[in-house]
């Protein structure tokens, strides 16, 4: 029955498309004096619109002149310290100093160098021997990651950025390897290094009413900025939009509101040599200003005219163009709703809406064609999804292809593998006692935080089963996983879970973890092994702890 109604009221409408009169002379005089209107208008505020493009566009330019300003000026600070300290490295490698000779030698260059800080050297053993600051003299330094890189890879490094404590600005240390006559290094020139160019920068920045500089290091902790945030330097700001997208890439601009709540429009640069971001912003108030009212104006001028227009072409416009619209989308939308045999076609179209018509039941053919081709296709993704519906992270067949490809890569680069199995204590005692609702929303809690943790550190966080789970964590040893472990044992435990059945009185979790490096002998599952058990002790050692290297203590009760 529906479908006879159907048909009775696209007859009706055929009939009565049919017998309406073609647009009257007068209707098209009227149509015509629109054409010679309404582009007028329309050129009007096209103009005005070119206009704000290009006052926004010079904004932009200047934004990014300068970032890339204060880019530059990270260059050239590098660039000298590191040419300094391989002329130190240089000399002290072929003439090494005595220890007062050293302290003098190294505080008359650096008395010559505004932007360093301090400097010092450095044997193998990381132990500082003659420094321009007396308090550093005999401090051990193997732990600081810049020393580490200078020594291994045998060239020039960086640290990242810190905020120095004495005078609130952004720091950096510098290091270069000095090398004997026997390719060995024998020590280690650092340097403690003052960026004055982001004050610099500041100041010239400030010349613009609204502006803000803003420096983030890798992570988007603040460690420099203008005069308008300087009480937010040391916060992190990784979260906010604006400096997630300034962090997702190497430059750029964006515009959205700053720290403070401004909008601005933000110009950033990766610093050279470092994983930070420098970013420029202007007020975009300040930026379009007088631009808006005047846009404003010609918008509602032009709605004056169109409403004008409207009414005059009222009837002449209901059935030369309105009611042939609403048709055509009347028959979308049952395509829309799911009737894959709509047609255009089937209905009296005027010349000029014929071709729209043709081209939606070609449109139509090939969508329902597509349609299978669709279903089958979710068919194949979904047997192949490799999320855990519940938690949203990787499932196990995600995570053994994971491991596969990182055990691979660390295989090639000679490089540790960390991983770590992690299983919720007394979890069946959970569900029994809360529900498996409960439970749903331990795993899901339980994954997020695991996430965040290792946010850093982790290539991959997985649900390897039931209650238990998985993290991939490339390029650690066994002492940073471990600590790593640690902290999101903590973690957990400080999400304050109610679990009456854990002797703690709240959900835990127990962690597995071992490193090794890989070799051409070993699999991937020997790592899994490892890790189980490590889990497993950890277990018997009563749970709520963290267990590393689970293999040797094997070996030891064996």
């Amino acid at each position: 029955m529906p479908d006879k109604r159907a048909k009775s009221h696209d007859k009706s409408l055929k009939k009565s498309v049919r017998g309406k009169p073609i647009l009257s002379i007068r209707a098209r005089l009227i149509v015509l004096a629109l054409v010679a209107i309404a582009p007028l208008m329309f050129e009007r505020v096209h103009g005005l619109e070119t206009a704000r493009i290009e006052h926004a566009a010079r904004a932009h330019a200047d934004v990014i002149e300068l970032a890339r300003r204060g880019a530059e000026a990270q260059e050239e600070v590098v660039s000298s310290v590191r040419a300094l300290l391989q002329i130190v490295a240089h000399v002290y490698a072929r003439m090494p100093f005595e220890e007062r000779d050293c302290n003098e030698y190294l505080s008359s260059l650096a008395s010559n160098v505004p932007w360093i800080v301090s400097m010092s050297i450095a044997g193998t053993n990381g132990q500082i021997r003659c420094s321009t600051e007396p308090r550093a003299i005999g401090l051990n330094i193997t732990d600081h990651g810049h020393f580490l890189r200078a020594l291994q890879k045998r060239e020039f490094a960086l640290s990242d950025y810190f905020i120095n404590v004495t005078r609130r600005a952004p720091s950096m240390y510098a290091a270069f390897p000095a090398i004997g006559s026997d390719g060995a290094v024998s020590a280690i020139v650092l340097a403690s290094v003052n960026l004055q160019w982001i004050g610099q920068l500041a100041t010239s920045a400030a010349e613009r009413p609204g502006s803000s500089v803003l420096l983030f290091d890798g992570g988007g902790t603040l460690v420099a900025a203008s005069a308008n945030v300087q009480n937010l330097i040391g916060q992190r700001f990784a979260g906010l939009p604006v400096v997630r997208d300034i962090l997702a890439h190497d430059q750029g601009t964006v515009t959205g509101a700053g720290l403070d709540g401004v909008r601005r429009i933000f110009a950033y640069v990766r610093v050279p040599w470092t994983q930070a971001r420098l970013a420029v912003g202007l007020d975009q108030r300040a930026v379009d200003n007088g631009i808006d009212h005047a846009i404003s104006v010609a918008y509602l001028q032009l709605a004056a005219i169109g409403i004008f227009v409207l009414l005059v072409t009222w009837f002449g416009g209901e059935q030369l163009i309105v009611r042939p619209i609403r048709s055509l989308v009347r028959t979308v939308a049952r395509f829309g709703r799911g009737d894959l045999n709509a047609r255009a076609s089937r209905q009296h179209w005027a010349a000029e809406f014929e071709p729209l018509a043709a081209a939606f039941d070609d449109m139509a053919d090939r969508l329902a064609a597509r349609e299978e081709e669709l279903r089958i296709a979710n068919q194949h993704l979904e047997e192949l999804a490799s999320l855990d519906g519940l938690t949203g992270l990787a499932n196990r067949r995600g995570f053994d292809r994971e491991l596969e490809r990182v055990w691979q890569a660390a295989r090639d680069r000679r490089e540790p593998l960390a991983l770590m199995m992690i299983d919720i204590d007394h979890f069946k005692l959970y569900n029994d006692r809360y529900g498996h609702v409960a439970g749903d929303t331990c795993l899901r809690a339980v994954g997020e935080t695991l996430s965040l943790v290792t946010l850093e550190e982790a290539v991959l966080v997985a649900r390897y089963g039931g209650e238990e789970f998985a993290l991939l964590l490339p390029g650690l040893d066994l002492a940073r996983a471990a600590a790593l472990a640690e902290e999101a044992r903590k973690s957990i435990e400080d999400l304050l879970i109610t679990h009456a059945e854990a002797p703690c009185g709240l959900v835990s979790i127990s962690i597995g973890v071992e490193s090794l490096i890989p070799d051409k002998s070993g699999t991937a599952s020997d790592l899994v092994e490892a890790a189980d058990n490590a889990l497993y002790a950890a277990k018997r050692n009563g749970r709520n702890t963290v267990v590393a290297h689970a293999a040797a203590l094997f070996r030891l009760a064996s």
